[in-house]
């Protein structure tokens, strides 16, 4: 099944469904490095004054330490709670604004009308502390035309009833609750009033705001069940893992999506020079393996590595191009046409990162080239590493890319290791910081004498340890091979 363009604009949009701005920015050079799409349509003007924007004039009077914190500003003649978090190992604070202008309103009305109580187009009600109804106000018995027949056993008072000792003992004083009479829904607030003798309750409307999140949740939970779907569309074009298990047994992929999908991908198939004539696929010369990293991750993310998987195969197995030099080149052009990056006035910055290697397992012979991912081999404990290009697959106009092409020679015993930035770069451990490439080269030459199973689980459990109960950083991939 494909998706309509429809479709996969509406998916893309899924990470910043937030409706609230969101903001990210460098605390040493003042700008901006993310505005979600409510921030852009709220607070347009931000991408020319950065951090000289009155919505940051609070922030910086407390942003004296690197400690997350909460405060109010006034923009206009709207009030904003904003929610401050510093994030590690970086200059960069993110923060969250929420519009509290009608909520802060209300609260003033309240406390203004709360002498003049039949003024107030909020239900008040009193409770003395034998439960009888003392006082109602007009609104009261606008919305609870019925209370003066059911006193204390009125629905309303359903919440006061079941903590009612509480605020005779003395353990209550006031709290807040919510309470749904009909098809209305409302926020209460109740207060003993210890010299009249009364518990006073405030019953404010709550019905719109209500269906607003119940509208909400119902189209995130839309925008999900197709997510999901789109899940079973990447995990049916990613290649099975047979292939790779058929001409090296003792390997393993560890695929671990930031979200429902990734912009991860690994891809592997079999190929060789004699491909056109060859009549038994399963003995093809070359094993050809890559581990990409797209841009981004979740919806946007997986459309890239949809289209750089497509791409691959593409180019490998129809164009016939084994040597992953220049497959790379050929995936730079082709990927830089589809996404209409040929000019330089194309502001597109979409790519990948990739490792791709041509194993002859018969021949012990390796062959790499790699665009921001390097390849790294174990041998007898030492670390070998083969450095890529340090430029991406499209994403950037360089007139002309050449691809550095290795040849390894393999012996007996060799693990080669494959992987993307996710698991490096996910931060946790005792102090919520980045696990980094040096720890994990440090696991590999530690476990690279274990079956790849072994292996595999061993880094599955070390990624999830170190990543506790903090969010998943990005999109994870590691691929293992032991040479036999």
């Amino acid at each position: 099944m494909n998706f309509s363009e429809k479709d996969i604009a509406r998916l893309a949009s899924f990470p910043e469904q937030n409706p609230n701005p969101v903001i990210e920015v460098n605390t040493n050079t003042g700008e901006i490095t993310y505005m979600n799409p409510s921030c852009k349509f709220r607070f347009p003007e931000l991408i020319l004054k950065h951090s000289d924007h009155i919505l940051f004039a609070e922030i910086k009077k407390k942003i004296t330490t690197k400690k997350d914190f909460q405060c109010e500003v006034v923009v206009g003649e709207s009030i904003f709670e904003q929610k401050i978090f510093f994030i590690p190992e970086s200059d960069l604070i993110r923060i969250y604004s929420t519009d509290i202008t009608e909520r802060t309103l209300i609260q003033k009305n309240l406390s203004r009308l709360a002498t003049f109580p039949e003024q107030n187009p909020s239900p008040i009600i009193e409770v003395d502390l034998q439960k009888n109804i003392t006082y109602l106000n007009a609104a009261s018995n606008i919305h609870f035309p019925d209370i003066q027949f059911l006193q204390f056993s009125h629905p309303v008072l359903e919440s006061l009833r079941n903590n009612f000792g509480k605020f005779l003992s003395g353990e209550l004083l006031n709290y807040e609750s919510e309470i749904k009479i009909g098809e209305k829904y409302y926020t209460q607030r109740k207060r003993i009033m210890q010299d009249a003798g009364v518990i006073r309750m405030f019953n404010i409307d709550i019905t719109d705001m209500k269906r607003a999140e119940e509208i909400i949740k119902e189209k995130n939970k839309d925008i999900t069940d197709s997510i999901n779907y789109a899940k079973k569309i990447q995990e049916s074009i990613l290649p099975p893992i047979e292939i790779l298990k058929n001409r090296y047994k003792n390997s393993f992929v560890l695929y671990q999506p930031k979200d429902i999908v990734s912009g991860d991908f690994y891809w592997f198939n079999l190929a060789g020079s004699d491909t056109s004539t060859n009549t038994n696929y399963a003995e093809l010369p070359y094993l050809i393996i890559a581990a990409a990293d797209c841009t981004g991750h979740g919806v946007p993310g997986a459309l890239m590595s949809m289209i750089g998987s497509n791409l691959l195969g593409h180019i490998v197995m129809d164009r016939e191009i084994n040597s992953p030099d220049e497959a790379l080149t050929e995936l730079d052009k082709r990927i830089k046409k589809a996404l209409k990056q040929e000019t330089e006035d194309n502001e597109s910055k979409d790519g990948m990162d990739i490792a791709l290697c041509a194993i002859h397992k018969e021949k012990s012979i390796l062959h790499y080239a790699g665009a921001n991912r390097p390849i790294i081999i174990i041998r007898n404990g030492e670390i070998l590493e083969y450095v890529p290009n340090k430029f991406p697959i499209g994403g950037m106009h360089i007139s002309t890319k050449v691809f550095n092409a290795y040849k390894i020679d393999l012996i007996k015993g060799d693990c080669i290791y494959m992987f993307t930035y996710g698991f490096c770069d996910q931060f946790g451990g005792p102090k919520g910081k980045k696990f980094m490439k040096k720890q994990l080269l440090e696991i590999l030459t530690n476990i690279h004498t274990l079956d790849m199973p072994e292996q595999h689980k061993i880094l599955s459990e070390k990624f999830n340890s170190w990543k506790g109960e903090m969010e998943q950083t990005d999109d994870v991939l590691v691929i293992g091979i032991k040479h036999e």
